[in-house]
């Protein structure tokens, strides 16, 4: 038997091995099944509309994939019949209340950087000079605001009252009560309203910013979230009032066939919520803070996930597929006499597998005012197949 050479052994197991791989062409290869599942994400936008199809007044979403827009969605009305009906739409803005966290907590973040400040520096500094420091707030940290670990002693109640940068002053005057437990409180984030403009002041390209008081306070907030967030998403004229020219979203309440509630103008308390925007708007900020980092650097995008800044930490989703990274956003508004006008449910996600999602409504879910994260996350792990 002859021997056959090395190099035509080599030579004949390579064809050998082409002529194989030609009889798994495309066809082949792509008969090959994964045991794994698969997420699929139709169902997951048909699992998430068949549970607030007639739970809602009306809502509106937006899905990314991989850092783009992959759909939107809406149904029912921004405002009914009763208010001159019009048409929900994932375009139109409407308060997203705490949502608003999320935002301030990366222009918060944008600004220590910038000063080569980091989340474990003292707020004290950064408080107007004639304002009181009650007992604690002196050792207070930026995290113990983004992270609601301050032990103000206000409410999450008649914003009017607790948010005005009146009851700002008098809350850090009144100080602290056990510090270090987590307790969930819109004034955290409410006082960066006064805090982002004064870590502004006299950086390279800021305004000229002296006295900080009632209206510069909330003027160069809205103004540094603009300039340094929104405008370089492309989000146009962002503020904590309904766009001028619009009618706005109203809110409603599935327990009674009422007119709508407007939540009105939040420019003089916003900072914990407050700001309008579109489920679409919101998804071009989720995409941006989790793949870019031209507003959000990789560093303080893991600040953020490592330490709960403007994700939720007491509403963590654990699903079937790992963490889900989220904040919610939620407002019931009161009559004078009682009894409730008009809600307000969102939620903004980051899943695993590189999909965000931004949802809204305009009235509670149900009759049971079911829970959006819930939703959500059922939504999510059922589209695995």
């Amino acid at each position: 038997m002859k021997r056959i050479k090395a190099h035509k052994l080599i030579y004949l197991v390579t064809f050998i091995l082409a002529g194989f791989l030609t009889s798994c062409g495309e066809e082949g290869i792509n008969n090959i099944q994964s045991n794994d599942p698969q997420f699929n994400m139709d169902k997951f936008e048909e699992n998430l509309r068949a549970s607030l199809d007639g739970a809602t007044v009306g809502y509106v979403y937006a899905i990314n994939l991989n850092g783009q827009l992959n759909r939107s969605g809406d149904s029912g009305f921004a405002r009914t019949s009763l208010d001159g009906q019009i048409l929900q739409s994932a375009s139109k803005r409407m308060n997203i209340a705490s949502i608003t966290k999320t935002i301030t907590a990366v222009a918060v973040l944008q600004l220590l950087e910038r000063r080569n400040l980091t989340i474990d520096s003292l707020i004290a500094p950064w408080l107007p000079p004639d304002w009181s420091l009650g007992t604690g707030v002196s050792s207070l940290t930026f995290k113990s605001l983004l992270t609601h670990r301050t032990g103000f002693n206000t409410a999450n109640s008649n914003f009017n009252a607790t948010l005005s940068f009146n009851a700002l002053r008098d809350s850090v005057a009144t100080g602290c009560i056990n510090p270090q437990s987590h307790l969930y409180m819109n004034m955290n984030y409410a006082l960066f309203r006064v805090i982002i403009p004064a870590l502004w002041k006299g950086l390279p390209g800021a305004p000229g910013i002296s006295e900080i008081n009632v209206s510069s306070a909330t003027f160069f907030y809205r103004l540094y979230i603009q300039q340094e967030i929104f405008d370089k998403l492309g989000v146009l004229n962002a503020d904590c009032v309904s766009p001028s020219g619009e009618q706005p979203t109203l809110f409603y309440t599935n327990a009674a066939n009422t007119p709508g509630v407007d939540y009105g103008d939040w420019t003089l308390i916003c900072g914990g919520g407050g700001y309008y925007l579109s489920a679409i708007d919101l998804a071009n900020f989720l995409a941006n803070i989790r793949y870019n980092n031209n507003i959000l650097s990789a560093v303080n995008r893991d600040i953020m996930r490592n330490n709960y800044i403007g994700w939720s930490e007491l509403g963590t989703l654990n699903g079937e597929h790992g963490e889900y990274f989220n904040h919610g956003g939620s407002i019931n508004s009161t009559g004078p006499a009682g009894g409730n006008q008009g809600n307000m449910r969102g939620l903004i996600v980051q899943f695993p597998n590189n999909v965000d999602l931004a949802v809204m409504t305009n009235s509670e879910i149900g009759a049971a005012d079911l829970s959006i994260r819930t939703i959500v996350l059922n939504a999510y792990d059922n589209a695995w197949e």
